[in-house]
C-alpha cells in the first residue's frame, strides 16, 4: 500500500476524529493478529466478532489510528463512523482513484477463479500482474486486496462473488474496473435469489463500477448473456457453439489431461492446449485469450502461456491412484458446475467405469430437492457406472438415479465412506472417479479416507 495521510483518509471516509495533527498510515488491517505498525485498524463488526473488542491488542501491536463506529478507550487517534465496515469501502474506492493499476473484475456463477487464475496466466507474460488471493472476494476481501496494492503493479485482476443482489453493486464501485469478465449466469445461489433472471440482474452489476471506456467480456454460448442488455459498454463474446463469437475454440479434443483446439479470432489464427479437461475451461480460456487481446498479448503468445496454466487447489484436480484417476472438485457445487464436472468425467477414464462421489449442493432453498432428483438424472444421462450422494435430500437424488446408486443422509456420511470403500474394491486401472459436493460437505475427507484405504 501507498502511505496515505490520515487527514486525507478522514475527508474521503467521512469520519470525525479527536485528533488534530497529521500522520502517515502506511497500512489497513481489519484483523489485529496480522496488523504492522504504521498500520489503521478498522473495527469491524459482524454476526459472531466485534472488532472494537480489539482495540487495545491493536494498539499493543503498533496500530497509529483506529476507525471506529462506537466509542472507544484508546490513546490512539480515533475516526468515528457509523458504519465501519461502509467506511473500509470508502476507503479503498479512494485509494483505488490514487492507483495506476489497470483493473480486471471477474464474475460469474461458475469458473470464476480459474478464469481468473486463466486470464493472471496469459497477461503475466508481458505485464507485472496482482490476483485475488485465496478467496478474498467479498466485501471484507476486495477492499483488502486493492488497499494492498501499489504501482509495482501494471494490472490488478479482481474476483467478484455474491450470493445476494446488491453485493457485486459494492464491490465493482469499490474496484472502478478497466475490463469486466463474467463467465456465465448458473443456479448457484437461487436459494436466495429466486431466479436465473435475478441471477443475471447481481452479475450485471458489475457494470455500475465499469470504465466508460471499458471493456465487457461475455460467455457468447451462455443464452441469458448473449441476450442481456448491457448499456452502450464495448462488449465481446466467446463462443464454442456460438460461431459469431469475437473469438471461438474449435476441433476440441481431450488426451491425458490436456484439451486440445483450435482457436479463430479476425484474422488471427492459433492451435494449441490447455492443460485441463472440459469445454466450460475451454470457455474460461477464451475469456482469459480475449482479455490478453485487448491487454495488447497476440493469440499465440496467449494461448502459449495458457500451456503453463496451473489448476487452483479442490477445483478439478486429478490424482491417480493405482491407475484409477480421481477427479477432485469439492471447493464448491452448483447445479450447472456439477453438470459440466460429470460431462467431463468420461474424459478422464481409460476405458474404465466412471463413478462420481456426490456431496450436497447447498443454497438452493426452495429449489433444492429438484436440482438434486436433477443431479441424479444427469448421473444417470452421462451413463454413470455407479454414484453415492450424501445430504438432506438423499431421497430426491435416489428418485433420479434409482439404480446404480446409494444416497445417504448427511448424519451417515461415515456409513456413505465405509460403503464406498467396500465398492473401491472393484475399481482397476482406468477407472475415474469424481469427487464434488459444496464446500460445506467437505468432500475431501471422503476422498482421502478412499485414498489411505487403496494405498493400504
Amino acid at each position: 500500500m501507498k502511505p496515505l495521510k490520515l487527514t486525507d483518509i478522514i475527508k474521503n471516509i467521512n469520519a470525525s476524529c479527536n485528533y488534530c495533527g497529521d500522520i502517515m498510515i502506511s497500512g489497513v488491517s481489519t484483523d489485529t493478529r496480522t496488523i504492522q505498525k504504521g498500520d489503521l485498524f478498522i473495527a469491524l463488526v459482524g454476526e459472531k466478532f466485534d472488532g472494537h473488542s480489539y482495540i487495545s491488542v491493536a494498539e499493543e501491536n503498533g496500530a497509529a489510528a483506529v476507525i471506529c463506529s462506537k466509542e472507544v478507550e484508546t490513546s490512539l487517534p480515533v475516526l468515528m463512523v457509523d458504519d465501519t465496515l461502509l467506511a473500509y469501502h470508502r476507503l479503498a474506492s479512494y485509494y483505488r482513484t490514487l492507483l495506476g493499476v489497470k483493473i480486471v473484475a471477474v464474475t460469474g456463477s461458475n469458473g470464476k477463479t480459474t478464469t481468473r487464475d486463466m486470464t493472471k496466466t496469459v497477461l503475466a507474460s508481458k505485464y507485472r500482474v496482482y490476483s485475488t488471493e485465496k478467496n478474498f472476494n467479498n466485501e471484507i476481501g476486495l477492499p483488502k486486496t486493492v488497499l494492498g496494492l501499489d504501482d509495482s503493479y501494471d494490472i490488478a485482476i479482481l474476483e467478484m462473488g455474491m450470493n445476494h443482489l446488491g453485493e457485486i453493486s459494492r464491490l465493482t464501485n469499490i474496484a472502478k474496473p478497466d475490463v469486466a469478465l463474467i463467465t456465465n449466469v448458473g443456479k448457484a445461489h437461487i436459494g436466495n435469489l429466486g431466479s436465473q433472471e435475478n441471477i443475471l440482474k447481481a452479475k450485471l452489476e458489475i457494470l455500475e463500477g465499469l470504465n466508460k471506456d471499458g471493456l465487457l467480456i461475455l460467455n457468447g454460448d451462455d443464452k441469458l448473456l448473449c441476450g442481456a442488455e448491457t448499456g452502450g459498454f464495448k462488449k465481446q463474446f466467446t463462443g464454442i457453439e456460438n460461431e459469431n463469437a469475437d473469438i471461438v475454440a474449435s476441433d476440441l479434443v481431450s488426451d491425458c489431461g490436456k484439451t486440445y483446439f483450435t482457436v479463430k479470432s479476425g484474422e488471427s489464427t492459433a492451435k494449441g492446449f490447455i492443460p485441463v479437461l472440459g469445454k466450460y475451461n475451454v470457455l474460461n480460456s477464451l475469456e482469459a485469450m480475449l482479455c490478453g487481446l485487448h491487454f495488447g498479448i497476440g493469440l499465440k503468445n496467449a494461448f502459449e502461456a495458457l500451456e503453463n496454466y496451473q489448476s487452483v487447489s479442490m477445483r478439478c484436480e486429478s490424482e491417480e491412484i493405482n491407475g484409477i484417476v480421481f477427479v477432485k472438485d469439492y471447493y464448491n457445487s452448483s447445479p450447472d458446475s456439477a453438470r459440466v464436472a460429470l460431462e467431463a468425467l468420461s474424459s478422464y477414464a481409460k476405458g474404465g467405469k466412471t463413478v462420481a462421489l456426490l456431496g450436497e449442493m447447498l443454497e438452493l432453498g426452495e429449489f433444492a430437492k429438484k436440482e438434486h432428483f436433477n443431479l441424479g438424472k444427469m448421473c444417470e444421462s452421462n451413463n454413470l457406472d455407479y454414484a453415492f450422494f450424501v445430504g438432506d435430500d438423499y431421497k430426491a437424488f435416489k428418485e433420479g438415479m434409482p439404480n446404480n446408486s446409494q444416497a445417504f443422509p448427511k448424519e451417515e456420511k461415515d456409513r456413505m465412506i465405509s460403503e464406498v470403500k467396500a465398492f473401491s474394491s472393484n475399481l482397476k486401472a482406468g477407472d475415474a472417479v469424481l469427487v464434488k459436493g459444496s464446500r460445506g460437505m467437505k468432500m475431501e475427507e471422503v476422498f482421502e479416507e478412499i485414498k489411505d484405504f487403496l494405498r493400504c
